[in-house]
């Protein structure tokens, strides 16, 4: 696809739909996401979940919004991706709040703090994890500030996704989820909603089958088949990727597939957080209900920020 311009009006509410979408699924979805099954978010909340929740005092952001916006600031502020950076933002703010960190991130990001170098702590916990409990969705929840820096350099882009994802998952499930997350991102921002087929040209031959293979489903399948609460699979990138690329090119508005995202169990939250990234790049900032915009934390700022990522871009 052919780049835009930071001036582009359709690339900057597309750009700020991300952020916000990303930011709304992930407040949306909190309050769910211990539950596990439809039944017990169901029980819990008989009316349903319509808006997100206000934060806890003193933490304004849940661990997908955070380290997604101290990833974007990183990004802005050093002007290009700088590890030892990134790694430190994410490491004080482990200390500071934390609030929902996974064990991945939360392991890699202790052995940072201990001075660890940022690679070096990604791979000690993956070979201390294994393939069975290594590929969370951690480094896809995170990583689309990276596509909105780099939209218009698609081998940068790719680069920088993957060496995020491994400060914490080092996974190949997770760092070419990454890449994935932010190719599909990358062709929305241009208005390409017909992004599968490009993704699948520049991580076909190189990403692991069982990702490949998700992505392919995603035009066939029915909503009913997504796996959204499996048993003992929840957060799973390749089923996180495969729920959000699904709704992504389905006509769905963002509001409700965020809302059925919250309550069909499972991850909800970044479920719903990766779902409203894509859904808010396709869509732009119109596509994300003006009282949600309202309820967001920090939403002026978080709209900033998709701004200057654009514009440090040119």
């Amino acid at each position: 696809m052919s780049g835009g311009t930071a001036s582009d009006p359709q690339l900057l509410t597309r750009a700020r739909g991300a952020l916000l979408g990303l930011v709304a699924g992930n407040q949306l979805g909190v309050p769910t996401e211990h539950l596990g099954t439809p039944e017990a978010i169901r029980a819990a909340f008989p009316n349903g979940v319509w808006d997100p929740a206000p934060p806890p005092k003193g933490s304004p952001y849940d661990d997908d919004a955070a380290l997604t916006l101290l990833l974007a600031e990183s990004l802005v502020e050093r002007g290009d991706f700088d590890v030892q950076d990134v790694a430190a933002r994410w490491a004080k703010w482990l200390k500071l709040d934390g609030r929902g960190a996974g064990g991945t991130t939360r392991a890699a990001l202790r052995l940072i703090d201990r001075g660890v170098e940022p690679f070096e702590a990604g791979r000690r916990v993956f070979a201390e994890l294994g393939p069975r409990r290594a590929a969370g969705n951690g480094s896809v929840m995170r990583c689309l500030p990276v596509a909105l820096r780099f939209h218009d350099n698609v081998d940068k882009l790719m680069r920088v996704s993957t060496q995020q994802a491994a400060i914490t998952h080092a996974d190949e499930r997770c760092l070419w989820g990454a890449a994935a997350v932010n190719l599909a991102v990358r062709e929305l921002l241009h208005g390409n909603i017909y992004f599968v087929d490009e993704v699948l040209h520049r991580i076909g031959d190189k990403a692991p089958r069982v990702l490949v293979q998700a992505i392919h489903r995603v035009l066939r399948e029915q909503q009913a088949d997504l796996p959204i609460s499996v048993a003992g699979e929840s957060g799973y990138v390749v089923h996180c990727v495969e729920i959000a690329f699904w709704f992504a090119t389905h006509e769905r508005t963002l509001e409700d597939a965020l809302v059925f995202l919250v309550q069909a169990g499972g991850d909800t939250d970044t479920n719903a957080a990766l779902a409203g990234a894509l859904l808010g790049a396709r869509d732009g900032e119109a596509g994300i209900p003006p009282r949600w915009v309202e309820q967001v934390a920090g939403a002026p700022g978080v709209r900033r920020l998709a701004d200057r990522l654009i514009a440090a871009g040119r």
